[in-house]
């Protein structure tokens, strides 16, 4: 065999089991998705449900964060969650929700438009991904 097969034969049977290895990289995990469905009040603005859908790779752990403010008269009504809300997701669009008692050194909340601060976080293993949600909402009834 010339020299040159030899040579082109050799790095061929170095160099193939390698590309093996980098084409079984496994895929990186999608961006979760946050959708706020919904902004109700509650126990007479004591507090306000959260209702939200989020999507994400099924099997990671999920978790929500979120605070929300309303300007009532010259005083603001304030509320975060007090726990974090975790779940498993599934890989579909999965509807949750989350009770957030307002601040006992602010003012109730009531009907109206609020500012709200959510993300989301959904962790297959060690590696997160992050979506936010930063919008005006309505409080109902």
């Amino acid at each position: 065999m010339p020299r040159n097969r030899r040579l082109t034969a050799l790095i061929l049977a170095l160099v193939l089991p390698m590309l093996v290895l980098v084409g079984a990289a496994p895929a990186a995990a999608a961006t979760p998705t946050l959708q706020i469905s919904s902004v109700t009040l509650v126990a007479k603005g004591a507090g306000v449900r959260l209702d939200y859908v989020v999507t994400c790779d099924e099997g990671a752990s999920g978790e929500v964060r979120a605070r929300i403010t309303q300007a009532v008269g010259n005083r603001i009504a304030y509320a975060s969650e007090p726990q974090y809300p975790a779940w498993t997701c599934t890989g579909q669009a999965q509807p949750l929700s989350a009770f957030f008692p307002a601040d006992v050194a602010g003012v109730p909340f009531r009907t109206g438009e609020a500012l709200l601060l959510a993300s989301i976080s959904a962790c297959p293993g060690a590696n997160c991904e992050f979506a936010q949600a930063e919008q005006v909402v309505r409080i109902v009834r």
